[in-house]
């Protein structure tokens, strides 16, 4: 949000009056403000980018909801509502899912959350050729765990597992490297939207990697 319509949002929040376009009064209002974003606010009030007085008008009461794929057996709670859904939707008969198909859903990361999840279950509901979904029907492959990555089997002397972020970081480098340092293309290749690939070097510090000129547009 640009400062200007940040200032404007904390007068309507501690005045409760707004002025319509082309009017010159103010008119007093009674209104919610429900507010979500994916962004690490805090951390922009740190750097100046999200004004502190509006950040804490808006955090009267914080809910902090995880990602799909950090909560468990929820997306197979979904992943049935939405076959349901999808299924009434087009007429056709509510397909279930293999044991496979549900050790997929549970595994794919699902960078686009619980959209990405929605669309997928829509095509595998219209291109269903039984009344059960496997693995492959869902365009989801379950990878193989190699005997060396349990827990317990880890070699004398190994290197400590890396952190989630630092393989994301890692992933995010790679991708950039082989597109040239073009983000749209890199955020295609990891099938994200340019947006959350933008979010996702400034919050790993990659842009003073990038060369020059693509620091200057992207």
């Amino acid at each position: 949000m640009e400062p200007a319509l940040q200032a404007k949002l904390l007068k309507l929040l501690e005045e409760r009056t707004v002025r319509r376009l082309g009017s010159v009064r103010e008119q007093r209002v009674d209104v919610r403000i429900v507010a979500a974003t994916h962004r690490p606010l805090d951390q922009l009030v740190r750097e100046g980018r999200f004004r502190a007085d509006l950040y804490f008008r808006l955090r009267v009461v914080q809910l902090d909801v995880p990602p799909l794929r950090e909560r468990g057996n929820d997306v197979l709670l979904l992943a049935r509502h939405f076959v349901a859904h999808h299924a009434a939707r087009y007429g056709r008969p509510v397909p279930g899912f293999t044991a496979a198909a549900e050790q997929a859903l549970m595994r794919h990361a699902r960078p686009g959350n619980v959209r990405e999840l929605r669309n997928l279950l829509e095509q595998a509901v219209l291109l269903a050729r039984a009344d059960i979904l496997d693995a492959e029907d869902l365009g989801l492959r379950i990878e193989p765990v190699a005997l060396d990555a349990l827990p317990g089997t880890e070699p004398a002397g190994a290197p400590a597992a890396r952190t989630l972020p630092e393989l994301e970081r890692e992933a995010l480098t790679r991708a950039l490297a082989r597109s040239g340092w073009n983000v749209s293309r890199a955020a295609r290749d990891l099938g994200i939207s340019r947006d959350t690939l933008r979010y996702r070097i400034d919050k790993h510090g990659l842009a003073a990697a990038m060369p020059q000129d693509f620091r200057e547009t992207r």
